[in-house]
């Protein structure tokens, strides 16, 4: 079956096409130099514009080379005009994408202050690139079409290969997303305000799963004052104890931690051996 072109593209089509570019060069992209320097790092710091120019290189063969529209222009069923895209252009779309990026590398990694007139015409050209870039969204905000600066220069145009096709519009995913993310709220509002400590000691009674050992130690070693050496941590945030307390055990807490505990839930337990006291039976160290 041929494929028919369209000249209709919608505009959003067009900027989720830029968008999924950039995406997918730097997926891949970072793939690939990572794995890299894994099997040679040091290697790898010092050819990483070379690297970068191949990847890139690779990406635009694979693409624009050889099937006459980006990766992501085929994942919307779009493509360039191919009666436009002549070699020349090929030629000069390779040298606008692709080569700036690598001349700027080398200019970040490799040139020394001898460059510096260098730097200054490398500035004023990105200065100039991203006024024009500006204008000429806006141009395309108002035609619908070329909507990167090289595609106005070299006349390139988006074809859709749908025939008769506008945009779709799935609300399936839409659907789906909202109401992750509102699931994902009611957890962020709900979870703080759970109190798992308690809920812990509460299934413990339940199922009765303490340990009656547990109790005997509690009781035998209750009025023994614990020590704070230099490695002691606090039982509840495994830290440096801040104005070290401790509740008829042997374990070391923070004050904020065990009063905020005991504030939340009367019965607290300790987290290490289950002593329970009251919440005048904490004293400090």
């Amino acid at each position: 079956m041929v494929a028919i072109k369209n000249q209709y593209v919608p505009r959003v089509n067009q900027i989720d096409v830029i968008a999924l570019n950039t995406d997918i060069t730097r997926l891949i992209r970072e793939n690939i130099l990572e794995n890299l320097q894994a099997v040679f790092p040091n290697l790898s710091s010092k050819i990483q514009p070379e690297l970068d120019l191949i990847v890139q290189t690779a990406i635009w063969i694979g693409s624009i080379g050889k099937c006459s529209s980006t990766f992501g222009q085929q994942l919307l069923v779009l493509s360039y005009d191919p009666e436009r895209l002549t070699l020349s252009k090929l030629a000069l779309h390779f040298c606008l994408t692709i080569l700036p990026s690598y001349i700027k590398s080398i200019e970040e990694r490799r040139l020394g202050a001898n460059f510096n007139w260098l730097r200054n015409v490398i500035e004023w050209g990105e200065s100039t690139v991203l006024t024009l870039s500006i204008f000429n969204f806006f141009r395309f905000l108002k035609t619908g079409r070329k909507p990167t600066l090289v595609d106005f220069l070299l006349g390139l145009d988006y074809i859709s290969l749908r025939h008769n096709q506008r945009r779709e519009i799935g609300y399936k995913y839409l659907t789906r997303e909202l109401l992750w993310g509102g699931f994902m709220e009611i957890l962020g509002l709900l979870l703080p305000l759970i109190n798992f400590r308690k809920l812990q000691r509460q299934m413990n009674v339940l199922f009765k799963r303490r340990q009656k050992t547990d109790s005997i130690r509690s009781n035998f070693v209750g009025d023994i004052k614990p020590k704070v050496l230099p490695t002691t941590t606090c039982a509840y945030c495994d830290e440096r104890p801040t104005l070290p307390h401790y509740m008829g055990c042997q374990h070391v807490y923070c004050y904020y931690c065990l009063a905020a505990n005991i504030c939340t839930d009367s019965k607290f337990c300790c987290v290490k051996c289950d002593k329970n006291e009251s919440c005048d039976r904490f004293r400090m160290l």
